[in-house]
């Protein structure tokens, strides 16, 4: 069973001693059946009953005990395992390489990390209390078979009908859910354009009609898939049900005449049948819950096979040397460096050849690198600042030649802020914040009337584009890397801000030492920096 191997595989917990609690309940409540079939028949025979009911209370605090023992361990246990599941997944999530992020995107990412531990979490304590049921069942039968042992073999195959249904249906139920899993990545992702595309959807109405009615057709598709898994479900139900009432008279009425049975007997086979037709429900309710949990661990155990693929030979030896570091630099050497997408990746694909470029960046040096939409300044902005790995070519920082040992000291070097830039809500990464400095540089972006640093963050981050690019240009400075690297971040910006930007702003981090790169469209103000570099089809050319 893949649960019982992710918990093994996971879990820092002893989970040996739930499956031991979990047979002894199980023994116990099965024990409470022996005891007053025995009980009973001591009441036929004016036989004293104190004993009996100090057994079965003693059994019954045990069984009481078990359950809740086994309840609460299996609960610690699991969510134990969880939690080392998402610590290693988010840690490998810094690991994989950035077109892995980009390809996937965060829908998918959101619901592989949400939606599968929740439902492995909340089933738990269902599938904890099926095994026990399980344990009832097996001497429940052992208990029939000591009776009648006619009457145990029938039901054994009934079992083994039963199972084989099951089965059969199972396979269909779990491609149902798989494709339920597809069409719900695609129903938020419409959600999403809902969401995100407010403003837009707003103002247009026709748009907002369309993105309901593509929404409202996949909401269709997914309610109809779910009412064919509920149905298969209720079948399962029912086959349950009808082999428990068709197994009673078989038992009562057609054993007796095949062979002879003591009336005893018969009682305590129609109570032992009728006993364990409440386990067989729950056992019969919990399969589809435990197929689900299955298939929830099957999907992070691929997400954790793609983030190691995605990773590839990187990761590891990268995270071993992620504590060298480049000091300073004189200059970075970019030479025949290219890139291209993968097929699958959304927007491009391996037609779209970035490169091979030969660049050097020296220390100091005011950057501006133009060229129009769909040039390729973005990917050769990740590909210097770390973020895509060359196709072809070699990064050298002064005489060190990057590979896949040192590419994080590469990284360490840069600040950015990308056209999809993310501020946070805290400066992460930052030590020994110096309030003094933030307020400077709250004054030098215009923004000390709207945010003020407290609790190592900034007070307010709902603001403009403009605003926002603002606060994450101090959150860079902060961070205090030798290049800053930013792209578009004028385009935002009104007419007073964006001049004072380019003659003021820049000049200075060249005097503070900075290395600045920025990727920009703004040609009035072309004659601020050092050089110039244009981009044109994914090749790069001197602009003067």
């Amino acid at each position: 069973m893949r649960l019982i191997q992710f918990i093994e595989k996971e879990t820092t917990k002893p989970y040996k001693q739930i499956l031991l609690i979990v047979t002894i309940a199980g023994i116990a409540n099965s024990l409470l059946l022996g005891i007053i079939n025995h009980a009973t028949q001591a009441v036929a025979d004016s036989e004293d009953l104190s004993q009996y009911f100090l057994l079965y209370m003693f059994t019954f605090a045990l069984f009481l005990y078990g359950q809740w023992f086994a309840f609460e361990r299996a609960i610690i246990t699991i969510e134990d395992a969880i939690y080392n599941v998402r610590i290693r997944l988010t840690r490998k999530i810094q690991q994989v390489e950035l077109p892995f992020m980009e390809e996937k995107g965060s829908n998918f990412l959101y619901a592989r990390f949400t939606k599968s531990d929740a439902l492995i979490s909340q089933a738990i304590p269902q599938i904890t209390g099926a095994a026990q049921m399980s344990v009832l069942l097996v001497f429940s039968f052992l208990y029939l078979a000591y009776i009648s042992p006619l009457s145990f073999l029938i039901s054994m195959a009934s079992i083994l009908i039963a199972v084989f249904v099951f089965l059969s249906r199972t396979k269909y139920i779990k491609a149902l859910l798989l494709e339920v899993q597809k069409k719900e990545v695609n129903y938020f992702k419409s959600i999403s354009h809902l969401i995100n595309g407010f403003k837009e959807v707003k103002i247009n109405q026709q748009k907002g009609k369309d993105i309901l009615q593509n929404i409202a057709s996949q909401s269709t598709e997914i309610e109809q898939i779910k009412i064919e898994v509920g149905k298969q479900e209720s079948r399962l139900w029912g086959h349950g049900r009808i082999l428990v009432y068709t197994l009673l008279p078989i038992l009562i009425f057609v054993v007796p005449s095949v062979g002879e049975i003591h009336s005893d007997s018969i009682y305590k086979i129609s109570s032992t049948i009728l006993f364990i037709t409440g386990p067989i429900a729950i056992l019969i309710n919990t399969m589809p819950i435990l197929n689900r949990v299955h298939m929830s661990i099957d999907e992070l155990i691929q997400l954790e096979g793609e983030m190691d693929r995605a990773t590839g030979d990187m990761g590891d030896e990268a995270s071993m040397n992620s504590n060298f570091v480049f000091s300073d630099f004189e200059k970075i050497s970019v030479n025949d460096v290219s890139f291209s997408y993968p097929d699958s990746y959304p927007g491009k694909g391996s037609d779209f050849l970035a490169g091979p470029f030969n660049e050097c960046i020296s220390k100091g040096e005011l950057l501006f690198i133009i060229g129009g939409n769909g040039s390729g300044k973005s990917t050769f902005i990740k590909l210097l600042t770390g973020l895509y790995y060359p196709g072809k070519g070699e990064i050298y920082v002064d005489s060190s030649k990057i590979d896949k040992t040192n590419y994080p000291a590469l990284r360490n070097l840069f600040s950015a802020i990308y056209t999809d830039f993310h501020l946070f809500d805290k400066f992460y990464g930052v030590r020994n914040i110096d309030a003094s400095t933030v307020s400077y540089w709250l004054k030098k972006m215009k923004m000390e009337d709207k945010v003020e640093y407290r609790d190592g963050g900034f007070t307010r981050t709902s603001l403009s584009t403009g605003q926002r690019k603002r606060l994450a240009f101090i959150a860079a400075m902060l961070e205090d890397k030798p290049i800053l690297v930013m792209d578009e971040f004028a385009a935002d910006q009104d007419p007073q801000f964006r001049k004072y930007f380019y003659e003021t702003l820049l000049p200075e981090l060249k005097l503070m030492g900075k290395t600045v790169i920025a990727v920009t469209h703004d040609d009035h103000y072309f004659h601020v920096a050092d050089r110039l570099l244009k981009m044109e089809e994914g090749k790069m050319v001197e602009f003067s």
